[in-house]
């Protein structure tokens, strides 16, 4: 598809905007390929007997613009379709599994509890039998294995509920099909890399000394140990509530907002040591990928890392690359590596709402948020200090609110199926507590960097308390706001597969407004599209 004229200054959203974006022709048939075999499982030879069938036609037909389209969407589905099928651990729901088993697990995640008495994680089972290659939810006592120690466990085994919820729901969500309760480390069956010991040992060294306060203030500790590492299993149980009440609990999960933070910070630094562009940019992206790995590698976390490289590499080249076409490649390599999370909320919500926010939010605040024609043509010498501040307040907080929104209502069909719940608080308070959360972000990587060197860790450790004191500021104003009655919608979605069908309607509904030029129907639309589909389908 070709691209349009790079000197042709016209709204960015114009239709021929999709020309830059050609990775959407590639993301959004595999998305839909993952979908359709999560759901129907289709036979996979008949998978790749169509998408190769689909593929040569096209070979052949390149020249028919209409057919070739129809035909490289069939192509994607299909081929999106047999790989996720492929790659992705037996799915079949189980009725009953005997209630003791001793297996070979190979751990994929592990997290000590916050008693201390133990870990919880995912695992897939490596023994042959009929519980082969399922991924099953770990609840084990003893320290906690590094990524990709392959354990013999024992312990209580349970098959998960067809219609699962709450902690059940979320684990289901990650391809667990059986969780193992009570369980034991009976040996190791294979040792983990040395890699990934280092990595465990550097995140526990990290939470201890992101804990260190020059005061005694444990929640404050805890706080800026969650923020940093993304454990939200490291917050107090009152400053977790206010947070998931009022839909600002993303802020703790290592995502596009902390990593997007760091490399603002780290791009500001190289700037001011004029240090060179590419070779900073390729050491900053290998800065992002080993705080990634330290941190876990939680799927959100990687997510967020792919989508900084394309939109970096996007930004270096001879031409700039837009966001959509970033996005979109971000999203194919997610699917091509890991298909298996497009049954992920994480991938669904946070793709959505970043979809959202570049075709909805951001136009709709550049309408509404744009300068009156007497800002525009009063000289700057004759306005007042305290007058233009006031322009500048206006304008950022009517473009926040619409970006804002625009996530919100993206993210509400998702998070009432998955969690049956959903704040349109959040609305607001992200408007106050997304710019706050910067601050102890960029303090909690000054305090990282600083302590290294001894000289140095008395004034590392108060970077900590100034950090801890916004996070104490934060949980205050959302512990106050989640007192707010009706700030939460709660309510059961049935039946469950309109939710992800409602996002599909979305994804569609944004990519067909994105010419439009009224804020009002950017977030109109969408807006009414979801309060219909609740009245339909939430009980």
């Amino acid at each position: 598809m070709a691209r349009t004229d790079p000197l042709d200054q016209t709204h960015p959203l114009k239709h021929d905007r999709f020309g830059h974006a050609p990775a959407l022709w590639l993301a959004l048939p595999l998305l839909a390929g993952c979908a359709w075999d999560d759901f129907a499982r289709p036979d996979i030879v008949a998978l790749l007997w169509l998408g190769s069938l689909s593929t040569a036609v096209l070979w052949f037909c390149a020249r028919h613009e209409n057919f070739s389209r129809l035909l490289l969407i069939s192509a994607g589905i299909c081929w999106g379709a047999a790989w996720h099928q492929a790659k992705l651990p037996p799915q079949t729901p189980l009725t009953s599994v005997r209630s003791y088993a001793e297996l070979s697990v190979r751990v994929e995640s592990a997290a000590p509890r916050r008693t201390g008495d133990g870990w919880n994680g995912l695992g897939i089972v490596t023994d042959k039998g009929p519980l082969f290659r399922r991924r099953l939810a770990l609840s084990v006592k003893g320290p906690p294995p590094a990524r990709g120690a392959e354990l013999k466990i024992s312990g209580h085994l349970a098959a998960l509920p067809i219609h699962a919820t709450g902690y059940d729901a979320w684990i289901a969500s990650q391809g667990a099909t059986v969780k193992l309760g009570g369980g034991k480390t009976l040996g190791v069956l294979e040792a983990p890399t040395g890699f990934a010991v280092w990595c465990q040992h550097s995140q526990t060294h990290l939470e201890q000394w992101l804990r260190t306060l020059p005061w005694d203030d444990p929640d404050g500790g805890a706080l800026l140990a969650a923020t940093m590492l993304g454990r939200t299993a490291l917050l107090p149980e009152e400053a977790k509530g206010s947070f998931a009440a009022t839909g600002t609990l993303h802020l703790f999960a290592i995502s596009g907002l902390h990593i997007a933070g760091m490399a603002a910070a780290l791009i500001w630094a190289a700037r001011r040591l004029r240090l060179p562009e590419k070779p900073t940019g390729i050491a900053i992206l290998a800065l992002l990928w080993l705080y990634v790995e330290v941190t876990g590698a939680s799927p959100s976390s990687l997510r967020a890392w792919i989508m900084a490289v394309f939109i970096w590499a996007g930004q270096t080249g001879e031409r700039a690359t837009p966001p959509l076409q970033s996005l979109a490649l971000a999203a194919a390599a997610t699917l091509l590596w890991s298909p298996e999370a497009s049954s992920d909320p994480g991938f669904q919500l946070s793709y959505l709402a970043v979809l959202a926010i570049l075709l909805v939010g951001v136009p709709a605040a550049e309408q509404i948020a744009a300068p009156t024609l007497s800002e525009r043509l009063t000289p700057k010498a004759a306005v007042q200090t305290w007058r233009r501040w006031g322009w500048r307040l206006r304008r950022a907080t009517l473009g926040g609110l619409c970006v804002s929104l625009a996530a919100t209502i993206a993210g509400t069909p998702l998070t009432l199926t998955y969690f049956q719940s959903s704040s349109w608080g959040g609305v607001f308070a992200n408007l106050v507590l997304v710019p706050l959360s910067e601050i102890p972000l960029v303090l909690g990587m000054a305090s990282l960097l600083f302590c290294p060197w001894p000289s140095l860790l008395p004034f590392a450790v108060w970077i900590n308390g100034g950090a801890a004191l916004v996070l104490d500021a934060m949980s205050w104003f959302t512990q106050a706001f989640a007192q707010i009655p009706n700030l939460v919608l709660t309510g059961t979605v049935k039946p469950a597969a309109t939710g992800p069908a409602c996002a599909a309607l979305l994804v569609a509904c944004f990519l067909v407004q994105a010419e439009t030029k009224s804020a009002l129907r950017l977030l109109g639309v969408p807006a009414a599209l979801v309060a219909l589909w609740i009245v339909l389908f939430v009980y």
